[in-house]
């Protein structure tokens, strides 16, 4: 069965999915609470392998999903630059590819993208100028929670990354997806790294008495 069949469908609706709601809601906590320390995550080698170099690449980040999908092979997304930023597949559209790996013993393959503004850097992993404007942390207050996850997602945190405190009564974690975000950290405009946690205060209105 084709891409347009399965994936995309889970694509477009990725942040609005189990498996990302999950992500940020579990970090959910009522306001004043302390936060447990996290550790980062390891992959997981689920079969021994021989390496496959890796090979420059080119064209829309979602035209390769598409045609790897349609190849019957599972894909990863990764960031080409040196500076981890989480590629979503809910935005494949501003993305390019600059390289591929093939992991052939999971028939997968991982792609390595950079934004469509940016130049694909000379390796995998080597410094490249970022956009800015694009990697800067947006100002989010003032929106509903939902969006306020997908643009901090666009702008390169991962969805596991992102912690939320409730301010007031507590609610089911489905419903405080519409609530209104009051506060934020890091603040707007900071510079994205992937040693930023973003945390947001959240309540059924900033303004109540």
């Amino acid at each position: 069965m084709g891409f347009p069949d399965i994936s995309e469908r889970r694509i477009r609706g990725f942040l609005a999915g189990p498996a990302a709601a999950l992500a940020i809601l579990a970090g959910v906590t009522a306001c004043g609470s302390g936060t447990a320390g996290e550790e980062r995550g390891k992959p997981v080698a689920a079969h021994e392998e021989t390496e496959s170099p890796v090979h420059p690449a080119k064209g829309p980040l979602d035209i390769a999903m598409r045609k790897t999908a349609d190849d019957r092979k599972g894909f990863s997304l990764r960031d080409a630059t040196g500076l981890n930023r989480f590629v979503s597949p809910a935005h494949a559209k501003k993305f390019k590819v600059c390289f591929e790996k093939e992991k052939p013993n999971l028939s997968a393959v991982i792609l390595f993208a950079v934004r469509n503004s940016e130049t694909c850097p000379r390796e995998v992993g080597a410094e490249a100028k970022a956009d800015a404007k694009a990697d800067a942390t947006p100002n989010v207050v003032g929106t509903q929670l939902r969006k306020a996850a997908d643009q901090l997602v666009l702008a390169g945190y991962a969805p596991r990354h992102i912690h939320v405190d409730i301010s007031g009564k507590a609610v089911s974690k489905e419903r405080s997806w519409s609530y209104e975000v009051c506060g934020q950290t890091p603040a707007a405009g900071t510079p994205y790294s992937a040693d930023l946690r973003p945390r947001l205060v959240i309540s059924a209105s900033c303004h109540q008495g």
